[in-house]
């Protein structure tokens, strides 16, 4: 499944954080003797795909291909998906995220759970409602409420689960 999502990529967004790491890792990957198949084939995908990084502080986007937006998340990634092309592949970074899902941009969802807990970090999905009720569930319809469905969960190598999520018609 992993492989058909990358392969079927054209377009990569990012926030500023995750297009460092990236920048610094995957270019080389494509000619590392060392690396492995899949590293190899999504270096040579990520090197041709269009990759847009979402920041207000980035002077400068170095690796081939890529362009920084400063202005809204929403135009830019409306106008991204009225384009003709492959599909569009958030790279990383929970802040970008959750502003996609906020603002309703995903179409779907492919979430890949490690087998690790770290102490910190930032969540994927914030609760939605009033913080002072996190318990209660927020009801069918209710403002920025979007369902998805599960397609497909995988494990994948060491422990790795990837799943598939697709909007859920309500």
């Amino acid at each position: 499944m992993w492989n058909a999502v990358v392969g079927s990529m054209d377009t990569l967004l990012f926030g500023r954080h995750t297009y460092e790491l990236w920048a610094g890792f995957w270019p080389g990957q494509e000619k590392n003797p060392s690396a492995g198949a899949f590293e190899k084939k999504f270096s040579r995908l990520a090197n041709q795909a269009e990759k847009v990084v979402f920041s207000k502080t980035l002077q400068s986007a170095d690796w081939p291909t890529s362009r920084i937006v400063r202005g809204d998340l929403g135009q830019e990634v409306a106008r991204l998906k009225s384009l003709p092309g492959k599909d569009i592949v958030l790279g990383g970074g929970p802040r970008l995220a959750q502003s996609l899902l906020e603002q309703d941009l995903a179409d779907e969802l492919f979430v890949t759970m490690f087998p690790t807990i770290v102490g910190k970090g930032k969540p994927l999905f914030r609760v939605v409602g009033d913080p002072d009720h996190r318990d209660e569930i927020v009801p069918l319809g209710a403002p920025g409420r979007h369902d998805f469905k599960l397609l497909e969960a995988r494990p994948i190598e060491d422990g790795l689960v990837l799943l598939h999520y697709a909007r859920a018609s309500l």
